[in-house]
């Protein structure tokens, strides 16, 4: 099938790893191997929520200001849209922060989803609602990402996972993915192939 549209995860994929989650849990006085933050505020009182949130406004302010493009972003996104596949964001992060990283380093993307938009990842909610936005389907999609919850968000919603092994803990989940890359750049060639086989099946198939 063709490849109509890519979904780009924000941070640790679109932009150089920066979180060091193990202290942010720890400053918000959580164990510091206690699991996902934002599942963890789910179960906090008003009053923790909201210093949770501080806490975690502050670090990803700092992030937005430090951020660095991973190798191949920027040519990537580029690329992308020459060839006419839609290009979104769906990330656990605040949409507004997504949209400073773009306009910050450049990047055209056409539709971001953040966490306040509805259910995070891995939930399937986000990739459905940009294929949605976009009038492709999700098997027309890749969803490319350096973490389980990529992955599993791709797979329940039937689009089509792709890990960036970028850092040490890829090998834990990478068979969870169906392609693995090392550099963004490598999305384009899997795509042309995809839709160069795809198009000429096709053509057999009217040629017939």
């Amino acid at each position: 099938m063709t490849i109509r549209a890519v979904i780009f995860d924000l941070d640790g994929t679109i932009t150089q790893p920066y979180f060091d989650f193990d202290a942010i849990r720890e400053e918000i006085g959580l164990r510091r191997d206690g699991g996902p933050i934002l599942e963890a505020m789910e179960g906090m009182t008003a009053q923790e929520r909201q210093r949770a949130e501080a806490i975690l406004h502050t670090h990803e302010e700092s992030a937005v200001a430090a951020s660095q493009l991973n190798p191949g972003a920027k040519e990537t996104v580029a690329g992308l849209l020459a060839r006419g596949i839609r290009v979104g964001v769906l990330t656990r992060n605040k949409k507004d922060n997504a949209r400073r990283v773009a306009a910050k380093h450049g990047l055209g993307f056409e539709a971001i989803v953040g966490r306040e938009d509805g259910p995070v990842k891995p939930d399937a909610f986000g990739v459905r609602h940009l294929c949605d936005r976009f009038d492709v389907a999700p098997s027309e999609t890749l969803l490319v990402g350096d973490y389980l919850f990529d992955l599993l968000c791709a797979r329940s919603a039937g689009a089509i996972p792709v890990l960036i092994t970028n850092h040490h803990q890829a090998d834990d989940f990478a068979h969870h993915a169906d392609f693995r890359i090392e550099e963004l750049t490598e999305i384009l060639p899997i795509i042309d192939r995809r839709n160069a086989v795809t198009g000429a099946a096709e053509q057999e198939t009217t040629d017939a």
